[in-house]
């Protein structure tokens, strides 16, 4: 039991390292420190997709970790539960398609091409904001979709429980600095709309 515990909070400290790190290299200060040693323009064309490589490699550095861990057998859900958990499943699945994002933009693919092309300096997105389809039900829907598929995932073991639970945490921990970020560049329209729509739970507002 003893050494259980030890190994779940071995689990519980790897992703809290993580999150450390991936909150560091996508706060405004670690930008202008990448904006001033890069320069402007390898900043637009490269920096997003170096993102990308470099979180994706601590993800991976984190589950290779975790996967070396001893680990046991949790909980197995079978028939009609299972089916249920399946359903809240497709759920946070639909709700990652319901939500439009730009994938190529979001690794930074797409920035890579323009630059590529000398297309030039990339236009500017997200003047507006944006509040349809998923973004009108709760306030972060990705992170919501992606919540849902971790935590009804109908078999778990020791460690990949507390992975979810960690991963869970750190998406709502994390949409209070994203709402700071979103406060100081839509002001006004934003606390309006944090006063309309849930954070990230789909409940009725008083």
């Amino acid at each position: 039991m003893y050494h259980g515990a030890v190994d779940t909070v071995k689990v519980i400290v790897a992703w809290g390292a993580f999150a450390l790190f991936h909150s560091v290299t996508v706060s405004e200060p670690y930008e202008r420190w990448a904006r001033r040693v890069m320069g402007e323009d390898r900043f637009r064309a490269y920096h997003r997709l170096l993102f990308t490589l470099y979180s994706a490699a601590a993800t991976a550095a984190v589950l290779l970790y975790v996967r070396s861990l001893p680990d046991l057998p949790l909980y197995r859900i079978d028939g009609w539960g299972r089916l249920l958990f399946h359903g809240v499943q497709i759920l946070g699945a639909g709700l990652l398609l319901w939500t439009p994002w730009d994938l190529k933009e979001f690794i930074g693919l797409r920035q890579w091409e323009r630059h590529r092309k000398g297309e030039g300096e990339a236009p500017v997105r997200n003047e507006r904001l944006f509040t349809g389809k998923g973004y009108g039900l709760v306030r972060h829907p990705l992170y919501l979709g992606c919540s849902l598929l971790l935590a009804f995932h109908p078999v778990q073991t020791r460690n990949s429980f507390a992975s979810a639970v960690a991963i869970v945490a750190y998406f709502y921990i994390g949409t209070f600095f994203e709402e700071r970020r979103l406060v100081r560049r839509f002001g006004e329209a934003y606390r309006e709309y944090q006063h309309r729509v849930p954070r990230l739970f789909p409940l009725p507002r008083p």
